[in-house]
């Protein structure tokens, strides 16, 4: 419950007028009784690591940190469950869907997450972790902790949007693999530099595509397109 309603519920139930400020402070002291202080949960998470380990060996979970000032702050993380990974290597087809979301709270980096197809064509998670920010660096140490955990596939697709971070992590860490951007990514990006109105007279018309652009990526779009 948020301060505001927390402040609305204190008012209508216990018939007082308490300011804001003070709704906010002790919503903040009855989270640390309730959860322990923020600062000290950063060594839980290598306890649970550790429990993780001994109750699943051949999971693959890597903790980051960086020294400021000689103290360790939380940088990064990565998880990579055994029977996940067991599970994509024996049952699913050899396609990655890898991306991430930004998270709004306390800590504002990015959930990402590493995602395949099982036989039923439903999404299987593979993996997942936690990065301050879609840099090269980070996608890099994302994918290197990916590749310890599913090794190197004889065949591999992995689609992504278009971020140059992620781009290079793939090549560099995966440079046997078929890289692609996602289509819906694609799409966005041809409505946004070519409006709603061209693009959609290109997937019911698509012989249009074949006057604007050259042959080579006219081509390409056109099996996108057709497949759209």
């Amino acid at each position: 419950m948020g301060c505001k309603d927390l402040k609305k519920t204190l008012q209508d139930e216990q018939k007082c007028e308490i300011h804001y400020d003070t709704v906010w402070k002790g919503r903040q002291i009855a989270l640390r009784e309730l959860y322990g202080k923020w600062k000290e949960s950063f060594q839980m998470l290598f306890n649970w690591r550790a429990e993780v380990m001994k109750r699943s060996p051949g999971s693959v979970i890597e903790i980051g940190v960086k020294e400021v000032d000689g103290i360790f702050y939380f940088h990064r993380f990565f998880c990579a469950l055994k029977p996940c990974i067991d599970g994509f290597l024996e049952g699913c087809r050899p396609y990655l869907s890898v991306d991430s979301t930004a998270l709004n709270g306390r800590w504002n980096g990015h959930l990402a997450i590493a995602c395949g197809i099982d036989g039923h064509n439903w999404m299987y998670p593979v993996a997942f972790g936690f990065i301050d920010g879609e840099t090269t660096d980070n996608w890099t140490w994302f994918m290197t902790q990916l590749h310890k955990a599913i090794g190197d596939l004889l065949v591999l697709a992995i689609s992504s949007d278009a971020c140059k971070g992620l781009e290079n992590a793939v090549k560099n860490v995966f440079p046997r693999a078929e890289h692609r951007e996602c289509f819906r990514h694609l799409m966005n990006n041809f409505i946004k530099k070519f409006g709603v109105t061209y693009s959609l007279r290109c997937i019911l018309q698509p012989d249009l595509i074949e006057k604007k652009f050259t042959s080579t990526f006219s081509s390409q779009l056109l099996k996108l397109v057709l497949l759209f």
